[in-house]
């Protein structure tokens, strides 16, 4: 394996130890023999801190010596250390839960919203993307996705049942009664007219003249205006008839009606007309609906009032809470439901690397550290070896 730059300061420190040894080995003089000690103490702190670094990682030069490859030999231990600690310390349930609960999400991105409608330069930009996204859809295409979304609601609306319903309510609420007695008002209001008295009388004098001749003779002995008067109170007494509640008249007219309301109900002329109703409703909706879309995109004005109208009924609603809550509820459920998952992935992840390669992980990660433990070895061994080979001189 290529030789790493944060091993070369501690092979340094075992070569200088080594070359010290050597190099004052053949000298007598005491000075020499101190620093001999000294070197020598360091080349064994060294030589022993890098048996023990390399120990835990790989076997010292290869021979498999007893207790050494520690982190290889126990890769499952310490996989399944790794992901006890994160499943039940780092990232628990319960920490996940509680980071979670601590956040306010939907608040913190209303009010960046915010923040950027009174920004000048963001505020122009948000406009802008809003505008260049509605002019990207072509008007089709905002039809169909109105019409789609409308589609099921059309589709879901019976013609038959809205009629039957409407007719249902109208005689529940009795509507039937008061629109005939509305028109028998208006119509006897109407008659009451002095030129309506007159127009109603010559048209059906005309119409006696036209149809009895015999009768048309004595007309003129009776007198125009004495017929007319006739014909009008005949009118009034037969309105006013028709707004009795106990008429048999009214009765009749009014048991026509709801009849032929009921037969309505069935009548495929009727629902097939209300179909078409619906239908050419629903396009003309559409066309108007899609037109305001366009007009309103292009309002830069219209954009900006409606983002700021929709933050303060959000704020002011208490919609901010709410989402916030149930957007906390769904990440709690996420949570129990897919924690697990984190140590797997984990798992799946330490699973893929080969022994070699999280070895050279582990001693890439933390080598900076490692090296200063040999290097401080070979000091702090010739520092001793300096004091024991001098004691050593003096007590000679």
């Amino acid at each position: 394996m290529v030789e790493k730059n944060s091993k070369r300061l501690a092979n340094l420190s075992l070569l200088v130890a080594s070359t010290g040894f050597v190099a004052t080995m053949p000298f007598q003089a005491k000075f020499i023999q101190i620093l001999s000690g000294g070197f020598e103490a360091a080349l064994v702190g060294g030589l022993a801190d890098w048996f023990a670094v390399t120990a835990m990682f790989r076997h010292p030069l290869n021979i498999p010596i007893p207790h050494t490859a520690l982190l290889p030999k126990n890769r499952a231990k310490i996989t399944e250390g790794i992901l006890s600690s994160l499943n039940n310390q780092w990232l628990s349930k319960e920490s996940l839960i509680e980071k979670v609960n601590e956040q306010k999400w939907i608040e913190k991105g209303v009010d960046s919203f915010e923040n950027m409608l009174n920004d000048e330069e963001s505020k122009e930009k948000i406009i802008s993307s809003i505008q260049e996204f509605g002019s990207s859809i072509q008007k089709k295409s905002i039809e169909k996705i109105i019409q789609d979304s409308l589609h099921t609601t059309l589709k879901s609306i019976s013609s038959e049942k809205i009629w039957s319903n409407v007719i249902d309510k109208i005689f529940q609420n009795e509507w039937d009664e008061k629109t005939y007695e509305f028109l028998i008002d208006k119509i006897e209001d109407y008659v009451k007219m002095p030129h309506i008295k007159e127009l109603i009388g010559r048209e059906i004098i005309q119409f006696i003249e036209r149809k009895f001749f015999m009768i048309k003779a004595f007309l003129p002995m009776i007198g125009e205006e004495k017929i007319i008067e006739f014909i009008h109170n005949g009118l009034l007494d037969l309105l006013i008839e028709l707004k009795n509640p106990e008429s048999d008249r009214r009765k009749t007219i009014l048991s026509f009606i709801r009849i032929e309301a009921e037969k309505s109900k069935t009548n495929e002329n009727v629902i097939r007309q209300l179909d078409e109703w619906k239908n050419s409703g629903a396009t003309y909706a559409i066309q108007e609906v899609t037109n305001w879309i366009q007009n309103k995109l292009a309002d830069r004005t219209y954009i900006l009032n409606t983002l700021l109208r929709l933050l303060d009924f959000i704020k002011k609603s208490g919609w901010v809470n709410k989402i916030d809550i149930s957007f906390k509820k769904i990440l709690y459920q996420l949570i129990e439901k897919y924690h697990y998952k984190i140590g797997e992935l984990v798992r799946m992840n330490i699973e893929k690397l080969s022994t070699e390669e999280i070895t050279d992980l582990l001693e890439n990660k933390i080598g900076k550290d490692i090296t200063w433990i040999r290097v401080n070895g070979a000091v702090c061994g010739f520092l001793i070896g300096i004091i024991l080979s001098t004691i050593q001189i003096i007590f000679k």
